[in-house]
């Protein structure tokens, strides 16, 4: 990596290198995120066959604007999903809609899949992800 990093540095004047570099290169998060593990049951939406029954994964990163789906079966990009997150003990947190902005797979076979949220959970602004936030602490 070190190479590469000199190699751009030296074509940008100015530039920082190294570690400094890296930082431009990494996204700026607009809204805090949970990084902790949840249970989650998604289904396509709107459901429109008797036959779609949950699916089930687990969140990461999951923030008012997205989240980060671990499941075992790929969906393609712009699918839409109602998604609800649970305790541990079971109890919902919540429920939301998100569309598939990516998806890719991982060396156990399973796959990433990243959600756009297209509303508020529950239609109450930020509620849900106080939830989750107030849980964390």
């Amino acid at each position: 990596m070190n190479s590469a990093v000199s190699k751009l540095a030296s074509k940008t004047a100015g530039v920082p290198i190294d570690g400094e570099l890296t930082a431009l290169f990494t996204p700026i998060r607009r809204e805090r995120r949970v990084d902790e593990v949840r249970s989650a049951e998604y289904t396509p939406f709107p459901r429109i066959r008797a036959d779609q029954t949950p699916r089930r994964g687990f969140s990461r990163d999951v923030s008012p604007l997205g989240m980060c789906l671990g499941v075992d079966v790929p969906e393609r990009i712009g699918a839409l999903l109602r998604v609800e997150l649970k305790r541990l003990n079971g109890q919902s947190i919540g429920a939301t809609i998100g569309r598939v902005v990516w998806c890719k797979p991982t060396r156990d076979g399973r796959y990433w899949i990243g959600l756009d949220l297209l509303c508020e959970p529950d239609g109450i602004q930020s509620t849900w992800h106080q939830r989750l936030l107030e849980e964390q602490d």
